[in-house]
């Protein structure tokens, strides 16, 4: 794939008496996604190369990953990840949804991993309010095949991601590792049943 445009770091915290390992991602060059991406023809959802690069970091790194967090702001424009600034409204929606829906394959790899959450921090309002919509969007699309009875497997774990660990915030990551994490790990926490139950079931 060439040089790697992420960086990765472990961070490690104490919350409530307990060890925590958090690895760290963040671009070490300006990420823009844009509308080569809506060109691609629409193909059964897969994790895209940053995501796989991600998920092969995690397999091979040396310590268990309890969560992983994704930065998109590294210090400064060059170190950035977001979608190009020229997309129309109608592209933005778009391309969250293409994100969105790929990333459920990067979700559930990731738990089948032992990863347990990953939260995107640093993000825009801009990118923040597409990836939220098309999680609306995604979550309405997996319930109305659980109403007709097609749903499967598959599609009841990605809604259950969707509802639980689908984790995008515009706080900066110093201010989401202060506030947001004891949070964030009290949820895996009180979800871990079922996120082994995930985990055994593979990606």
């Amino acid at each position: 794939m060439g040089e790697s445009q992420l960086e990765f770091t472990e961070f490690e915290t104490e919350i409530l008496g307990v060890a925590r390992r958090a690895l760290v991602v963040a671009p070490v060059q300006k990420i823009r996604v844009g509308r080569s991406r809506l060109s691609q023809a629409p193909t059964p959802a897969k994790a895209s190369a940053i995501d796989s690069e991600i998920l092969r970091r995690v397999e091979v790194w040396p310590r268990s990953v309890d969560v992983v967090l994704l930065r998109s702001w590294g210090g400064d424009e060059s170190h950035s990840w977001g979608f190009d600034a020229d997309l129309t409204a109608d592209e933005v929606d778009a391309l969250g949804y293409a994100i969105m829906r790929d990333q459920l394959a990067f979700y559930r790899a990731a738990i089948h991993l032992g990863v347990f959450a990953m939260v995107a921090t640093d993000l825009s309002a801009r990118e923040f309010d597409a990836m939220l919509r098309a999680t609306t969007r995604l979550s309405r699309e997996l319930g109305a095949r659980a109403k007709l009875g097609t749903a499967t497997a598959a599609d009841e774990a990605d809604r259950w991601i969707l509802e639980h660990l689908s984790l995008w915030t515009t706080r900066p990551f110093d201010e989401f590792v202060l506030q947001g994490l004891p949070e964030l790990f009290g949820l895996i926490d009180r979800h871990r049943s079922r996120l082994a139950d995930l985990s055994a079931a593979g990606s």
